[in-house]
């Protein structure tokens, strides 16, 4: 087999064969990964914050077009307009308050003030990214069609219903145009990449997107044409697709920042006085205006590769890509792979080489140009955006394991690792993966983010008094035999048993990651469903039935292989973290619930699970309060949705000590079998005829464990 390799054509051939293995794997894996799928999602959130730090003096790409107003219905509008209310009062207690803005949403006729001066401004659109589907008052309602009659050049976007019927503008008379919100959100991050310019209503009817309304209205186009690759918007103005026959056309987002020219604040224009000094600065002649909230509380917010952002800047991006005529676009995916197949080729011609020289030098050549030299210039000198650069990674990855595989065992390189020992703590995959080095395990100790578990069967000592001693070592074996195989099959390693008590680990072998608090609360809800069943067992054989209390903490903490004079005595985990995940499991027994976590590991999984806010406590010798949270069952699984938002509602009355309502509420929820409102009840009595003092702040202290 040497003399093989020795050989130029045969090691030429072994490198195709291999090379053609691997782009086939990838190729598929590729094909139905989610994992490659959101990793390349990751790289092109990257490709927009690299693209928007690299000035473009080519292009300009870094800059928004002039013909773009935003016009903020911001803090600043409700800031002002309260102030003035206040100042007016002042010297006429009597005031017309119908003058000024008040809380938003507005009345209908505030608006009217503000089309007029943006006509009178030559504001070649106004478009209101506001959804007007209500009759409110009818002087309001007929200030608001004459404002925008006499403008002729308003917009107004609207909604598809849960059935796709197209809900239009109470307006839509009046408007010259409308256009859909609904955004195209990606089906795995809920990132907004793209649009697609027009769909059909349930009724066939065709709707454009609202950003496109506003485009054609401003270009004063009547239809757009389309082919396999292109939108034809003008004569001689083409829209490419994202990639050949998709439909969609990728948004070249900048940065939110570049905005900051083109916003102006509504109270500004609705202001008089403020209007005429704006435009001694600002002019609105020839310009699209967007108006739209931007107020703190607004949560009408999407998910863009720059981050979180209003959606009225969605369309204020759509827009600027289109006025300055910078469209983004995939890379041709067949030649992408064909590039793919070439690295792989040279990667593993090379790392088949049995110099340690060669290959270092060719891997660092080869990642070099094609994980940073490639990928940057395309970024800088293209609008093109890669569309496997993880699959082109794994690529590497995978020619440099399977060649050197493949030379290991022509070369007879074999080495054993066992893996039993470990297998009563560990998985067995774990156990393999920590022998072989894949993990590093720090004998000393180290400072690790992990995810820590306690278990307790509730009211044991009581329920082991009711058992013969050989049936309660039965009892226990088949009890944290099937608790632990679940800890195990979730990759957690099993730390201690105490007794009817398990402290489980996840995240010590491995590096830190959401995927260790994820893991803790999975195996928690598996553990009380199989707790469930064998209950039903036990049951046939006269046990009494049991429950366990769980409780789940993720936070820093000290892993340490304990010892003294020599002896080993413990590999386990301490710090404040670990008590608090203790603690919240004894905490259950004070709200009657059964699976208690903290802020930290709610942070990380919250989207993953249907948790509700318990309480914010102290906990004894701490003085910082923490907030706690209830697991209740997956994401996707049926709950009882009303009964946790009344619960909710009772807490925030609670917290803002209307003590007497929330008793109300908790008086309900009691007589629906809810157990944690009856501590929130006794909790109202108490206060209710002993009001705390004044700067009572809502957390309660525990005064045990």
């Amino acid at each position: 087999m040497k003399s093989y390799l020795s050989k130029p054509e045969g090691k030429n051939i072994l490198s195709v064969l291999i090379s053609i293995f691997i782009l086939v794997t990838v190729f598929t894996l590729s094909q139905s990964s989610v994992v490659l799928y959101t990793l390349n999602k990751e790289y092109q959130n990257l490709y927009y914050a690299i693209k928007n730090n690299i000035s473009d003096t080519r292009s300009h790409t870094d800059t928004v077009a002039e013909d773009i107003i935003v016009l903020e219905i911001d803090d600043k509008t409700l800031k002002v307009d309260k102030a003035n209310l206040d100042k007016a009062k002042e010297s006429n207690p009597n005031v017309d308050r119908s003058e000024f803005l008040g809380r938003f949403p507005f009345d209908r006729k505030a608006y009217a003030p503000v089309i007029k001066r943006l006509q009178e401004a030559w504001a070649a659109v106004i478009a209101f990214d506001i959804i007007f589907t209500e009759e409110t008052t009818q002087e309001s309602d007929n200030q608001m069609r004459a404002a925008i009659k006499q403008a002729d050049n308003v917009l107004i976007g609207s909604f598809f219903t849960p059935d796709w019927t197209f809900n239009k503008s109470i307006y839509s008379d009046e408007i010259k145009a409308t256009g859909f919100f609904t955004p195209m959100r990606d089906e795995v991050n809920e990132i907004v990449y793209s649009i697609r310019p027009f769909t059909y209503s349930v009724w066939k009817e065709l709707v454009d997107h609202f950003s496109f309304s506003i485009l054609k209205y401003y270009l004063w186009v009547k239809n757009i044409n389309s082919d396999d690759y292109y939108y034809q918007l003008t004569r001689k103005r083409f829209i490419p697709y994202a990639s050949p026959g998709s439909k969609d056309i990728l948004i070249n987002y900048v940065n939110y920042k570049k905005f900051r020219n083109n916003k102006v604040s509504f109270i500004d224009v609705y202001d008089e006085k403020r209007f005429e000094e704006l435009q001694q600065y600002k002019d609105f002649n020839g310009k699209i205006v967007l108006i739209w909230i931007t107020i703190t509380w607004n949560k009408d917010i999407f998910n863009t590769p720059n981050g979180t952002d209003y959606w009225v800047y969605v369309h204020a991006n759509m827009i600027n890509t289109v006025l300055k005529w910078q469209f983004l676009s995939y890379f041709n995916e067949f030649y992408e792979w064909f590039l793919i197949f070439l690295l792989i080729i040279i990667s593993v011609y090379f790392n088949l080489s049995r110099s340690w020289v060669v290959l270092i030098f060719s891997n660092i050549a080869v990642f070099s140009i094609f994980l940073l030299i490639f990928p940057i210039a395309v970024i800088y000198s293209t609008n093109l955006i890669i569309n496997f650069p993880t699959e082109l990674i794994f690529a590497l990855f995978l020619s440099l394991v399977s060649s050197n595989i493949i030379k290991y065992i022509i070369e007879n390189r074999h080495k054993q690792k066992l893996s039993k020992a470990l297998w009563e703590y560990v998985s067995k995959d774990i156990a393999t993966e920590i022998l072989s080095g894949a993990w590093k395990v720090n004998l000393e100790w180290e400072n690790k983010r992990i995810a820590i578990f306690f278990s307790d069967i509730e009211w044991f000592t009581t329920i082991s008094e009711k058992f013969s001693p050989e049936d309660l070592v039965h009892f226990l074996r088949e009890y944290l035999w099937d608790m632990s195989n679940i800890i195990l099959d979730e990759r957690g390693f099993i730390n201690k048993y105490e007794w009817d008590a398990i402290m489980a680990l996840w995240g010590v072998f491995s590096e830190a990651h959401v995927l260790d608090s994820y893991r803790a609360c999975k195996s928690a809800l598996i553990q009380q469903r199989a707790l469930n069943k064998l209950n039903v067992e036990w049951k046939t054989r006269g046990f009494s039935e049991i429950k366990a209390r769980i409780g789940i903490n993720t936070g820093s903490a000290i892993i340490w292989n304990i010892w003294a004079e020599g002896r080993k005595m413990e590999f386990t985990a301490l710090w404040d973290s670990v008590n608090l995940a203790s603690r919240l499991e004894w905490v259950n027994k004070f709200y009657w619930t059964y699976i208690c976590v903290s802020e930290e590991t709610y942070n990380d999984v919250k989207d993953k699970f249907i948790f509700r806010y318990l309480d914010k406590i102290r906990v004894k010798w701490k003085n910082l309060p923490i907030k706690i949270f209830e697991l209740i069952c997956f994401s996707e699984e049926t709950y009882h949705k009303e009964r946790y938002n009344d619960f909710e509602k009772a807490i925030h009355l609670y917290e803002k000590r209307n003590f007497s309502e929330a008793k109300t509420i908790f008086t309900m929820l009691m007589q629906v079998g809810d157990k944690p409102s009856k501590t929130y009840l006794e909790r109202c009595e108490m206060y209710i005829k002993n009001p705390p003092n004044d700067d009572w702040d809502g957390v309660w202290t525990m005064d045990s464990k």
